[in-house]
């Protein structure tokens, strides 16, 4: 979960460069995306193969300023190379990019210059919003996850996003779906276990009401964002970025269940798309 942005100040007020390491698919991969979407920094992509991981041991080996020195190799993602600077994990990479001058800039002259609600660097990242940051991480993600892979065919179908991936060799390609799928069915089999789930879109839909309820529709009042302000925060952000890693992998079917028409949920997920332009 971010931390309140340091007072402190870089030398440098540039936008940073930024590559992001990702799998197409990895909520805490989109986490980020709709954060860099939120502020409008612009960055680079580079898909990971999930089977070798070879993009991840190379950047370990050609640069030395990872910032979890720590650790020999880190080999989850995302991953972002912030100029020279490696940042691994989605929470460390929000409270780094937060850090930098040209964000926060973004953010206070641009994003929050008309709001009426006076929205601070401090009340962005910190307060009510980290509630709905944690229980993104620790409920609505692995809830997907399952919803992803109810089978060995639906697992294979979530990593046809490969297939027009032109990085990848004809072999590799096929290789990820194949091996992949077996892998993401096996986890989610043990996520449903571990939380005693026996159906997962009910599961879903359970997960989605409670934020709908206590996040959307405070004291039985409609608001816009989880902030309860009239500009999204990081609870609103993160919530958006891991409900948006799925909306390839489900059905229209699905997909309008879960957005029913005129819902809070549905207001607020398509207000998301247009507030971070992803």
């Amino acid at each position: 979960i971010p931390q309140p942005p340091s007072s402190g100040r870089s030398l440098s007020s540039q936008a940073p460069t930024v590559t992001l390491y990702q799998y197409t698919i990895c909520p805490f991969c989109c986490k980020t995306k709709a954060f860099l979407g939120y502020v409008s920094q612009k960055y680079t992509t580079v898909e990971v193969n999930p089977l070798t991981k070879g993009e991840l041991k190379q950047l370990s080996q050609t640069n030395p300023n990872n910032n979890n020195n720590n650790e020999k190799e880190y080999k989850k993602v995302p991953i972002a190379q912030i100029n020279q600077t490696v940042v691994n994990g989605s929470d460390d990479i929000i409270r780094a990019l937060l850090n930098e001058p040209s964000i926060q800039t973004t953010l206070q002259e641009h994003r929050w210059a008309s709001s009426k609600s006076n929205m601070t660097l401090d009340q962005f990242a910190t307060s009510n919003n980290n509630k709905w940051s944690q229980y993104a991480t620790d409920e609505l993600a692995p809830i997907l996850y399952t919803n992803i892979c109810t089978s060995l065919w639906q697992s294979y179908q979530a990593f046809q996003y490969v297939h027009s991936n032109p990085k990848f060799s004809f072999l590799q390609k096929h290789m990820i779906s194949t091996v992949g799928s077996v892998a993401m069915f096996a986890a989610a089999s043990k996520i449903k276990k571990k939380r005693g789930i026996t159906n997962e879109r009910e599961a879903l839909h359970t997960c989605l009401k409670t934020f709908e309820t206590d996040g959307l529709l405070i004291n039985n009042h409609n608001t816009t964002f989880s902030s309860g302000l009239d500009v999204p925060d990081i609870g609103d952000i993160v919530m958006y970025g891991v409900l948006r890693s799925v909306e390839k992998s489900l059905s229209q079917s699905n997909k309008d269940e879960i957005f029913r028409e005129g819902s809070a949920l549905k207001v607020w997920y398509e207000t998301m798309q247009k507030e971070t332009s992803y």
